[in-house]
C-alpha cells in the first residue's frame, strides 16, 4: 500500500491529534488570536492559509491570505494594513520562503507546523500539530492543521469549539466512500478535471487541483463555482470530469450541472444534495467553518486513484521534494 493512501486514511486520527495540539497550546500559553491576521504559506500551505483567512473574517475578524513569496517581494500590492499577527504555515517548518516570510511584517509571529523546527523557533508562538507524513504530497496534515487552528480561532473569539470526537467520526464516515471514488476513476477515463467551489470551498478546489497535478501529473483546473461559465467552461467536453463542491446547493448548481452535461462532460457533486449529477457523494453536515475537513479526503482520494490508474507512484511525484529549500 502506498504511504499516501495510509496517510489519507489517517484523517480521523489527525482530527484527534489536532484537538490535542490545540489543548496543549492553550494550556501552555495565555494567548488569544487577534482580530486582524495575515496568513501565509507556499503550495498546499498557501491554499490552507486561504480558508483560515476566510474563517477569521466569517467569525468577525479580518483575515488576509498572501503567498510567502508575495509577502517577500510584492507586499505593497496587498491590503495588509496593521495586522496583530502573521501566521506562517509549513508542514516541515523548514521551507525557505516561509521562514523568510516571518520577517516580512513588523508584528507578532505565529507558526503552524508538524515539527519543532526553524520556523517554530523563529516564531513568537507555534502550534505544533504532529501530523507526520512519509509521502511527498501534503494530505491528512492539511485538515489536521486546519482543525487545530480553527479550534484556537473559535476559542479566541469566544465561540464554542467543535466536538473533536464527532468531527473525527464524520471524517470516518466520509472515508467509507473510498470504493465509490475508485469506481468513478476506473469507470470513466477522463482526460481532464475541473474542480469548483464557492466561498470557503474554493480553496478546497484549489487544493484538489494541486493534488491531481502532484500525484497524478494530470491536467486539472479550479475555479469559483459560477465563474467557470465566463469563458473557462470551453475546455469541458466528453473527456472532462467536473467536480462540484457544494455544501448548500441551489438551483444554479443544477443548471450548471446540466450545462456541463450538455457539453458532454460528466459531473460529480460532493456535498449535501445531488445537483442532478452523474455521480454523487454525500458529505455530512458540519457547521462552517469546520466543514472543509470533510471534503478534503474526497478530493485527495480522487487524485490518488487517478495516479494509480495512470501507473504512477503518488508517494514520490516527479520533480518534487518533500521540503522546498533554496
Amino acid at each position: 500500500m502506498h504511504a499516501t493512501l495510509r496517510e489519507i486514511r489517517k484523517t480521523p486520527e489527525g482530527v484527534m491529534k489536532a484537538q490535542e495540539a490545540f489543548e496543549n497550546f492553550t494550556a501552555n500559553h495565555d494567548f488569544r488570536l487577534p482580530r486582524e491576521v495575515v496568513y501565509t504559506g507556499c503550495g498546499s500551505s498557501h491554499f490552507l492559509s486561504q480558508p483560515l483567512a476566510m474563517a477569521t473574517t466569517r467569525l468577525g475578524g479580518r483575515g488576509l491570505s498572501v503567498p510567502c513569496s508575495e509577502l517577500l517581494y510584492a507586499k505593497e500590492n496587498y491590503p495588509i494594513g496593521r495586522p496583530g499577527l502573521l501566521v506562517a504555515i509549513s508542514r516541515s517548518g523548514e521551507t525557505t520562503e516561509a521562514i523568510n516570510a516571518l520577517e516580512s511584517l513588523n508584528t507578532k509571529r505565529f507558526a503552524i507546523t508538524a515539527y519543532e523546527s526553524t520556523l517554530s523557533k523563529k516564531a513568537d508562538y507555534s502550534l505544533i500539530v504532529p501530523a507526520h507524513e512519509e509521502s511527498v504530497v501534503m494530505t491528512h496534515s492539511f485538515p489536521t492543521f486546519y482543525f487545530a487552528y480553527i479550534q484556537l480561532l473559535l476559542s479566541s473569539f469566544g465561540k464554542e469549539t467543535y466536538d473533536a470526537e464527532l468531527v473525527s467520526e464524520l471524517t470516518r464516515e466520509v472515508l467509507k466512500s473510498e470504493n465509490y471514488i475508485k469506481e468513478i476513476v476506473d469507470g470513466f477515463d477522463f482526460r481532464n478535471v475541473i474542480f469548483l467551489g464557492s466561498g470557503i470551498l474554493y480553496p478546497v478546489a484549489l487544493e484538489a487541483m494541486l493534488k491531481m497535478k502532484e500525484m497524478a501529473i494530470f491536467w486539472s483546473e479550479a475555479y469559483q463555482t459560477f465563474e467557470v461559465r465566463h469563458g473557462f467552461k470551453s475546455i469541458a467536453d466528453d473527456g472532462t470530469l467536473v467536480v462540484i463542491l457544494a455544501d448548500k446547493p441551489f438551483d444554479w448548481h443544477e443548471r450548471l450541472t446540466r450545462e456541463f452535461q450538455g457539453q458532454g462532460a460528466r459531473v460529480l457533486t460532493v456535498g449535501r444534495e445531488n445537483t442532478g449529477a452523474d455521480y454523487f457523494l454525500e458529505v455530512p453536515e458540519l457547521e462552517p467553518p469546520g466543514g472543509i475537513v470533510l471534503y478534503l479526503p474526497v478530493v485527495q482520494l480522487l487524485a490518488y486513484y487517478k495516479a494509480v490508474k495512470r501507473g504512477l507512484n503518488p508517494d514520490n511525484p516527479r520533480f518534487l521534494s518533500k521540503v522546498v529549500k533554496w
